[in-house]
């Protein structure tokens, strides 16, 4: 299933970054049986047929919700503020909402102990986890990232915190 439309860009202020919007109506036609938040879906979103990514929806108010878009994927295709773009979203079904880094997947393989406890976190924060390895360039810095997550993990008490899994107030 996939949308296409048109929306400009616009500043969100409060949180000092640009996005576009997307109308509830939008999303009410991605919405499938068993889904319970309209406003907090994951897509691939495609912007001007240049820059893909993938994202998800946050609730704006008045019936729409906004994905954001970065400084650096406007530039990329020469847009700014206030310019309409066409918007192209396809429903994202992946576990996370992007690719898992094969280091990742082999740090967790390894270490029966830290995937389970990894698997159960909260899903928010697993995805927390997986970005911030995803954002490292160089294999070995994405091995590193995730073993020093996953160690924490095993030290962290039952109810882990992200302060926890980021190496502080451990045990």
């Amino acid at each position: 299933m996939s949308a296409t439309f048109t929306s400009k860009i616009e500043y969100l202020d409060k949180l000092k970054m640009s996005y576009i919007s997307v109308s509830d109506e939008i999303l009410e036609s991605f919405r499938e049986e068993g889904d319970k938040l309209l406003y907090n879906q994951r897509f691939n979103v495609t912007i001007n047929n240049e820059v893909t990514w993938q994202g998800g929806t946050v609730s704006l108010g008045n019936n729409t919700a906004y994905i954001t878009f970065s400084k650096a994927r406007m530039k990329k295709i020469g847009v700014t503020l206030g310019d309409t773009v066409t918007v192209h979203l396809e429903k994202n079904r992946s576990e996370y909402g992007f690719d898992v880094p094969e280091e990742f997947e082999e740090v967790l393989r390894q270490d029966p102990h830290a995937n389970e406890r990894f698997s159960k976190l909260p899903k928010g924060m697993r995805r927390g986890i997986i970005y911030i390895v995803l954002q490292l360039k160089s294999s070995e810095k994405r091995i590193e990232k995730s073993l020093f997550f996953m160690e924490n993990l095993k030290r962290a008490p039952e109810k882990v915190t992200m302060r926890h899994l980021l190496g502080k107030d451990l045990p």
